[in-house]
């Protein structure tokens, strides 16, 4: 009888424990440190979608480099006989564990930067018949102006435009605009707002009436061509193209706290009229000045990023070295996953005579990813001055924990796949050619996962900052990672007995229908109760498919590539799929309500098309193909079952492949 505890699996479990624990410390928290050393929203997005891309650097590389060493090296992999420990295996994925620990720790060496939200100075303009300025306020004592090289071209929208007499104090273009001001009906000729007209035909004296001189409004002219000024609540867009002031001697160039930026190519002509009105209170500079409007926001605007900003550090440096650092980082936990998934497969030793024990030793470790997340948070919450120092140190020494066990445990059941083929008594080997290469369906199921995998992405990445949106906290933050883990370790113990009852097909396909739910469940989400009862699903959606993708790469890869075969999985939903969510999913955070709640609710129809596409596509095209048909194993394997007690003498195909149409060799599932 055997024992219900496996012995040798306990330390598998203890570093699956570990690995789990450290990953849940940080990773809830990963986007919020992101904002907090300085790095904005934007180059925080980037940097989400980036470094997974960079991160299947590590699956794909160790995979297929431990397969050909471990081939290389013999039966033992590195151990000593069939039960060897799988040297090789253990001591590079103890050496992705430590490097994790170390780059995500010098995550927190990044160097700090402030961006205070932008100031907006006032800006004026004045135009007469010589030239143009325009005037924008500086936000500070000692602020140089902004400069620029030749001329800097865009528009400028004004409104309240009117005639009046400018002096060299610019006493008239600092006076508050008259809002209730209203013009005199204008002739039919001016009955646009923005009327453009070739200078040449400009109102003359000859035209002018001698009593109505308010007929004349203010003309704009660029390059030739006038814009008309019609009546105050107008907008019009000036084109502009400014030269920035040059630095004096003493590289100043302020002057009563404006600075300013001319140009001769905008020209604002008074009628004669006109002039003589202005004229009759004194000596008059006649010009034209115009109330500016949304000199900053305007598409197009010549004053387009001229905001005043606090800036205290260098943000260029901050980012740069926290996207290098986070990009290095990533790559070593992502290759870790792939090769504890291998590790799990290799240990539990799945054989002809019986069902291997996968989901267990990932229920050990999602354990740890249930209970640690919010004690981190919690570390951080008593910590508002450096709430980052307890989750990171977390991290690193769960890492490290689960790096000596693998080091110093030779017991660990990791030999080289070529014994694992041997019943439990030995007697029979079956040879490696009888596994069937299913190369097209191994694309398939990678582009599945890529896609589950985009799907979680969209909500994993951005997460964190919806529940501090709703007024939540580093422990609110960290329960989302507990309400999704708690409930799959029970799921994961009995994992393999329900893939192989429901089938791997109608596990994902059960994903896809899960993700809608998620999906609509947060775009109507407004507290954060309700962004935890969505992320309770996050057992369908995330641990159910990926221990399925375990179990379908276990039978569809030949032993003999089982690390690249579990690498596959990860790069394709870990990595690739995370990339594609993290740029779709970047459009909830952009600050707008309504969009996020339009991204999420689009991203819920999108999983339930999926969902509709696959029960079709797999049910009424891909099953009745891949039928094969029941046919007896061969004579001396049935032999073989009956003499070690594993069959009547009748025999039935087993679920290995497409649910219980086709097998892959004749190895129970």
């Amino acid at each position: 009888m055997n024992v219900l505890i496996n012995k040798n699996l306990i330390t598998l479990k203890c570093v699956l424990f570990c690995f789990l624990s450290g990953i849940g410390c940080i990773y809830p928290f990963l986007p919020l440190h992101m904002l907090s050393v300085g790095v904005d929203r934007g180059e925080a997005r980037l940097i989400s979608a980036v470094a997974p891309c960079i991160a299947l650097l590590g699956p794909a590389i160790l995979g297929p480099l431990i397969d050909r060493l471990s081939v290389g090296r013999g039966s033992t992999g590195g151990g000593t006989g069939p039960s060897g420990s799988g040297r090789l295996l253990r001591f590079v994925t103890a050496v992705c564990l430590i490097l994790s620990a170390v780059f995500y720790t010098l995550l927190l060496a990044v160097p700090y930067t402030e961006r205070h939200e932008a100031r907006r100075p006032n800006v004026l303009f004045k135009c007469d018949a010589d030239g143009a300025f325009v005037m924008q306020e500086v936000c500070s004592e000692g602020m140089r102006c902004n400069r620029w090289e030749g001329e800097k071209t865009g528009v400028l929208a004004v409104t309240d435009c009117e005639y009046g007499c400018a002096d060299d104090n610019m006493t008239w273009v600092m006076e508050p605009f008259n809002t209730t001001t209203t013009t005199t009906a204008l002739p039919p000729m001016y009955n646009s707002v923005a009327n453009a007209t070739p200078i040449s035909t400009l109102v003359t004296d000859e035209a002018e009436d001698d009593t109505d001189y308010e007929q004349y409004p203010p003309h704009l002219c660029y390059n030739g061509q006038c814009l008309v000024y019609m009546q105050h609540a107008a907008r019009l867009r000036v084109p502009l193209s400014l030269l920035a002031p040059q630095p004096l001697e003493d590289n100043s160039t302020i002057e009563n706290h404006w600075c300013t930026y001319t140009t001769d190519k905008l020209q604002c002509p008074v009628p004669a009229k006109r002039l003589e009105q202005l004229a009759e209170g004194g000596a008059c500079s006649p010009a034209v000045r115009c109330r500016v409007l949304d000199p900053y926001d305007e598409p197009g605007g010549v004053l387009a990023d001229a905001e005043c900003r606090l800036v205290l550090g260098d943000p260029g440096y901050t980012f740069w070295t926290y996207f290098v650092v986070r990009a290095l980082a990533d790559i070593w936990p992502t290759a870790a996953l792939a090769l504890l998934g291998a590790a799990c497969v290799i240990a539990t030793r799945e054989t002809s005579l019986g069902r291997g024990d996968v989901g267990a030793q990932l229920a050990a470790g999602t354990l740890g990813l249930a209970v640690f997340p919010p004690l981190a948070g919690l570390a951080a919450d008593s910590m508002p001055d450096n709430p980052y120092l307890v989750p990171f140190l977390l991290h690193a020494l769960f890492m490290i924990i689960g790096a000596l066990i693998l080091l110093f445990d030779k017991h660990m059941p990791l030999s080289t796949p070529e014994w694992w083929w041997h019943t439990a008594t030995g007697a029979l080997a079956l040879p490696m050619n009888a596994v069937r290469r299913y190369g097209a369906e191994t694309a398939a199921l990678c582009a599945v996962l890529a896609l589950l995998g985009a799907l979680w992405g969209g909500i994993d990445c951005y997460l964190p900052w919806r529940v501090i949106e709703v007024n939540g906290t580093w422990v609110h933050a960290g329960l989302t990672s507990t309400a999704g883990a708690l409930p799959a370790v029970p799921a994961l113990i009995w994992a393999e007995a329900l893939v192989d009852y429901v089938g791997h097909s109608n596990l994902f396909i059960t994903a896809f229908i899960f993700y809608c739910l998620r999906f609509t469940g947060l775009a109507n989400a407004t507290t954060y109760n309700w962004i935890v009862v969505c992320e309770v699903l996050e057992v369908f959606t995330l641990s159910l498919v990926w221990v399925t993708a375990i179990l379908y790469f276990r039978h569809l890869v030949p032993r003999k590539y089982t690390t690249t075969g579990q690498a596959l999985p990860v790069i394709a939903h870990f990595c690739i799929g995370r990339c594609i969510g993290a740029i779709v999913g970047g459009m909830v955070s952009l600050g707008r309500a309504h969009t996020g709640a339009a991204v999420w609710g689009a991203l819920g129809a999108a999983a339930l098309l999926a969902a509709a596409a696959y029960l079709a596509l797999y049910h009424l095209l891909l099953a009745p193909r891949c039928a094969a048909p029941a046919a007896p194993p061969p004579h001396h394997l049935l032999q073989g079952l009956n003499a070690n007690g594993g069959s009547n003498g009748n025999y039935s195909p087993m679920r290995v492949y497409h649910e219980e149409r086709s097998r892959k060799g004749h190895f129970r599932y």
